[in-house]
């Protein structure tokens, strides 16, 4: 989904919402809580008079300040992955590669939710001869000849091990 498609939803949902919904949502976003569906649905809730809007004062927001609470999905830090909670975009120590990092795969499950891919990279693996390879980055040529070798210019999408690769060196 594009972020001007994105925008467009979000635009249509909070004309929906009530004064009190709004003002709910900013609240709870001021407050530190992630967008969520979850979260819609609360200021929706509050809207309908089945939920207490927790002493919020009816006030009037534009469209603009509401895009501007930064709502979109981009910001999300924690996913699930096989059913355990993983950190999005956060290279660690790996199980068949040295390193693994659980990414953002830009698609959504059936339920909704995101869907995460594991990214291997690193010295490892079958084609492995020892069992570590010291990184030895701190030497301007090797740096070189190793960014050069994996073209890490462009090093393509997130997804992919070539871009956790070079941004590691």
């Amino acid at each position: 989904m594009k972020k001007s498609e994105v925008r467009k939803l979000i635009r249509e949902l909070v004309e929906e919402l009530c004064a009190k919904g709004k003002a709910y949502r900013a609240k709870r976003m001021r407050a530190g809580e992630k967008s969520s569906a979850y979260l819609s649905g609360r200021a929706v809730k509050v809207c309908k008079g089945q939920m207490k809007g927790e002493g919020i004062d009816e006030i009037n927001m534009s469209i603009q300040e509401v895009l501007d609470m930064n709502i979109v999905d981009e910001n999300i830090t924690e996913a699930k992955y096989k059913g355990k909670t993983v950190q999005l975009n956060k290279p660690m120590r790996g199980d068949s590669k040295k390193f693994k990092v659980y990414v953002n795969s830009g698609k959504k499950n059936a339920d909704g939710s995101i869907k995460v891919k594991k990214v291997n990279f690193g010295h490892g693996g079958t084609s492995a001869k020892r069992p570590t390879m010291r990184i030895r980055k701190s030497n301007p040529k090797r740096r070189k000849a190793f960014r050069a070798r994996h073209r890490c210019d462009s090093p393509g999408p997130k997804t992919m091990a070539r871009y956790w690769s070079c941004k590691a060196w």
